[in-house]
């Protein structure tokens, strides 16, 4: 018999449209045989179900149904594929582990650390891995230019501590910019990272569990061609302002070594279904940017490149994923 599966997208960020696109790749490629998807789009206040015609019918949040032709279904997975809140810091995830619903990201406290920048860093920092430094501000305390370079140098990454897609981030050499681009930050959230430039090679990681165990897909190697010089917002979703190189052109020792450590923080971060760890790999370092739990599925997103460059359809992947929360 085949299972529902409530395909969640939107959000409340600015990358609901990237969520969107993500959901539509999705339910082109989820095995129909198996599966039954209802594309559920939530943004604030606002849960519907999309049927085939567009059409929005309403969610029953009191247990997470829709009615759909006179008859109500409810749900045996949430594959979930919002991009920034509630789906990626763990809020929705409380909502569904209170339902008793399985789905296919990692779980609340997960997704809450790993979407928290400052403290993911502070975590992944006391294992050994090296994080580039940082200091964090809070909205309603304005730092002087002496407070910041007091603990970082620059040039500098100031970019909102809770958010993805690199939205508000800005790269500031200048310490005449600095305090700027702390505000622009502000604009996105209520906490602002600023962080040390690395210079190096950006390199990304895709992960997954499979019958209980990681599997790690190649490494690729991400090269910006954006004014910013670093794999921004522009870079992530614009045609051509960005080569996304796999595998990544790095010796086999190195490419080793990002898989390694890739999976050693798959599982100390306990995440679970698919996920993508960033790294820079500067001055002979290996240093982590941040961990993704709801990584870009648009059709050139990189994850379907690392897993199509394995040789695992993406029917095959989100089948595995989706059977994989089934089982949890």
């Amino acid at each position: 018999m085949k299972k529902n599966i409530a395909l969640v997208a939107g959000g409340d960020s600015g990358e609901y449209v990237i969520s969107i696109e993500s959901a539509k790749m999705i339910q082109r490629n989820i095995d129909p045989t198996l599966f039954d998807v209802y594309t559920i789009v939530i943004h604030k206040k606002k849960w519907v179900f999309l049927d085939d015609s567009g059409a929005e019918h309403p969610v029953d949040k009191n247990d997470f149904s829709v009615v759909r032709e006179g008859k109500k279904v409810m749900f045996d997975c949430a594959f979930i594929t919002i991009h920034g809140t509630p789906g990626e810091d763990g809020k929705l995830q409380g909502y569904f582990d209170l339902m008793g619903l399985p789905y296919t990201t990692s779980g609340m406290l997960s997704s809450a650390l790993t979407f928290n920048k400052y403290f993911c860093n502070q975590m992944v920092g006391r294992w050994g891995i090296p994080v580039a430094r940082s200091v964090k501000f809070r909205r309603g305390h304005n730092p002087s230019l002496e407070e910041v370079l007091g603990q970082v140098n620059l040039p500098v990454f100031v970019k909102p501590n809770k958010g993805g897609s690199s939205l508000g981030t800005n790269f500031v050499r200048e310490q005449s910019e600095l305090l700027e681009a702390i505000e622009m930050g502000f604009a996105h959230d209520d906490e602002v990272l600023v962080e040390e430039y690395l210079q190096g090679t950006e390199l990304t990681c895709g992960a997954f569990r499979q019958d209980q165990h990681v599997r790690v897909l190649p490494v690729t190697e991400i090269v910006s061609k954006t004014e910013a010089q670093f794999f921004d917002f522009k870079a992530k979703y614009t045609k051509g302002a960005a080569d996304e190189i796999t595998p990544a052109r790095i010796t086999n020792e190195l490419s080793a070594r990002v898989k390694e450590t890739t999976k050693l923080l798959y599982e100390k971060l306990e995440l679970k279904g698919l996920a993508r760890i960033d790294f820079i790999y500067s001055k002979g370092q290996l240093f982590f940017l941040e961990a993704n739990i709801t990584p870009g599925m648009a059709e050139t997103s990189i994850v379907p490149q690392q897993a199509a460059f394995e040789g695992i359809a993406i029917r095959e992947l989100f089948t595995i994923v989706i059977q994989e929360a089934l089982r949890s």
